[in-house]
């Protein structure tokens, strides 16, 4: 359990120092401008995703929720959009036109991130079916 704990806070945790740096790697090489804070969107997208693995973990050992963990993971990707937005609108939302290097820089996190946390999720509900 401690293991497993600590090997998505690492993953999750190296994962986002590359997002990161890569980011304003790309972002200083091109000469680009994001009029929004990455620091504060990388850190929300890990977060969240690292927040839905943990609990995964501690629901999973609930016999009474194993044969629903699928079902409940289902609705996390909609909470994370809502909760993006409710963290986010005066920032990001408030931008009328997003350039493409904007988009991207919201869109590559989320989708690694997104990666890496199911690959979790399907390790954990892969656990459950032994």
């Amino acid at each position: 359990m401690i293991k497993s704990l600590l090997s998505y806070i690492v993953s999750f945790g190296v994962l986002f120092l590359i997002i990161h740096f890569s980011q304003e790697y790309l972002i200083s090489q091109y000469k680009t401008v994001i009029r929004f804070n990455l620091w504060d969107t990388n850190v929300f997208f890990a977060m969240a995703s690292l927040l839905i693995c943990v609990h995964f973990q501690f629901f999973s050992l609930l016999k009474n929720l194993e044969t629903q963990l699928g079902f409940i993971y289902l609705p996390t990707l909609f909470i994370k959009g809502v909760l993006f937005y409710v963290a986010f609108k005066d920032s990001v939302f408030n931008i009328e036109v997003l350039s493409m290097a904007e988009r991207l820089s919201l869109l590559a996190p989320l989708l690694l991130f997104l990666g890496l946390e199911v690959y979790f999720i399907v390790k954990i509900l892969s656990k459950i079916d032994k």
